[in-house]
């Protein structure tokens, strides 16, 4: 058994995985955080999940891993020092999960331990897609530059056709991101520095003009706390409508309030928008790739974005687009461009990705 283990600091999601790829299919648990306040309490919820099943590794989802980390690594005594070195870019997300490798690795010792990191895939990201245009000083002593969301997702996405092809990967997911990626390497991604930049949220504003910021806070005297709360959790579905519901209700009113319509029109823009940079960075198009927590969910929106992107040559099969496999080809054998549907859940994934790098560590231990 390998536990996929996601925590975001009030939350500890954990995945109890078996089987072979394409056959495994994980048991879901949710704890609450101080449920792992200490060694004795994080240990019992932990074997109470295994139960009497082996733990054969144990792998973590992290958000951020700096410059420091370029894929999957093992976490030991070596590790703890090089993740050390983020604390001042997520002064409340890396104390907190530092916290909870080290109470897993004095616990379960002998068991492989995995850090998995959103941000590695896009350390391999061109140059002149990772930075901004500001004075170069703040690049070097602040660090500020694209370091990308969904990288596990996106480059997972990449290789489900071909490697070869100029593949643009969407990922809807609490935040959606949109990757162009060809021969494994990301070539641009909308979301960089923080979560407010791309593509809206159900909270956050996405892709906004800074001089409004300015602006709002000069007219209505808001303080730089206010402006950073209204940006991140009073814009978005939320602010366009003033419904704060889960993006799931706010489709069902789609067609009934002209606000929900407004809100949809302009997610629906923006993500076109950074589908067609995608497209021009890649010099082309092979596949498009959809995936996430809310794929499904957002069948109908990813219905409409591809019929606006029709002039491509692109043709699907009718609705629904059901299927029994975790990949779904959702365009028809006449189209010139493959689109296809990844509702794989992020947890199969990284579990997929665990086994790989078992195999990889077993395989060097043999030849060394």
């Amino acid at each position: 058994m390998i536990l996929i283990v996601d925590y975001d600091l009030k939350e500890v999601k954990i995945w109890a995985c078996t089987g072979e790829p394409g056959k495994a299919s994980p048991r879901f648990f949710s704890k609450d955080a101080g449920d792992f306040g200490d060694d004795t309490s994080a240990k019992a919820c932990i074997r109470a999940i295994a139960g009497k099943n082996r733990i054969d590794a144990v792998s973590f989802r992290i958000l951020f891993g700096g410059d420091y980390f370029k894929g999957p690594v093992f976490v030991d005594d070596g590790f703890f020092a090089g993740f050390g070195k983020l604390m001042n870019f997520f002064p409340f997300y890396v104390p907190s999960i530092l916290e909870m490798l080290k109470r897993f690795h004095r616990v379960f010792k002998g068991i492989p331990l995995i850090a998995f990191f959103e941000t590695s895939f896009f350390l391999k990201l061109p140059e002149s897609g990772r930075y901004y245009a500001l004075p170069f000083e703040y690049h070097e002593s602040n660090k500020i530059k694209k370091w990308g969301f969904h990288g596990i997702f996106h480059e997972l996405n990449a290789g489900i056709f071909s490697p070869e092809d100029k593949t643009v990967s969407v990922v809807i997911d609490k935040q959606t991101t949109v990757c162009a990626v060809h021969q494994g390497r990301p070539l641009s991604i909308s979301l960089g520095y923080t979560p407010l930049e791309g593509v809206m949220s159900r909270t956050s504003c996405g892709d906004v003009d800074p001089g409004i910021i300015f602006y709002l806070m000069n007219v209505h005297n808001f303080s730089i706390f206010k402006i950073d709360e209204m940006l991140k959790r009073d814009s978005g579905f939320a602010g366009l409508t003033g419904y704060d519901i889960e993006l799931s209700d706010m489709l069902k009113l789609r067609g009934k309030d002209v606000k929900v319509d407004l809100a949809f029109d302009v997610y629906q823009a923006q993500i076109m928008k950074h589908i067609g940079e995608s497209i021009t960075v890649l010099n082309g198009l092979d596949s498009i790739v959809f995936a996430g927590s809310a794929v499904d969910i957002f069948i109908p929106i990813i219905h409409e974005i591809i019929k606006k992107m029709s002039f491509l040559g692109i043709t699907t099969v009718s609705l629904p687009w059901a299927g029994d496999s975790e990949i779904t080809r959702i365009s028809s054998g006449e189209s010139k461009i493959k689109v296809c549907l990844n509702r794989m859940e992020l947890a199969k994934s990284i579990y997929y990705e665990t086994l790989t790098v078992l195999r990889s560590r077993e395989n060097r231990a043999v030849f060394s």
